[in-house]
């Protein structure tokens, strides 16, 4: 996957995982939007990142990345496009 599509993909997972009046009280989820406000609990976000591993294939965390330095939705896709870049050799 081509790193410009990383976010929107980032963002369509997020949209998939949460409850449809979440979607509806945060309005417009964009790179912004701070990963606390999506109101994921844990099991919520590990789902969340094992289903963007197999979407985007690509592990930001697999070499021992912070993940829990991540606050917005921007930086979650920023961590992606970082990693599918050094997989690449990019």
């Amino acid at each position: 996957m081509l790193t410009t599509d990383v976010q929107p993909a980032v963002v369509q997972e997020i949209i998939a995982l949460l409850d449809e009046d979440t979607v509806d009280e945060l309005g417009e989820v964009t790179a912004d939007t701070e990963l606390s406000a999506l109101g994921l609990n844990s099991l919520a976000f590990a789902r969340l990142i094992i289903k963007l591993e197999t979407v985007l294939g690509a592990d930001p965390f697999g070499g021992g990345g912070d993940f829990i330095a991540l606050r917005t939705v921007g930086a979650l896709a920023q961590a992606y496009e970082q990693a599918a870049s050094n997989r690449m050799g990019v």
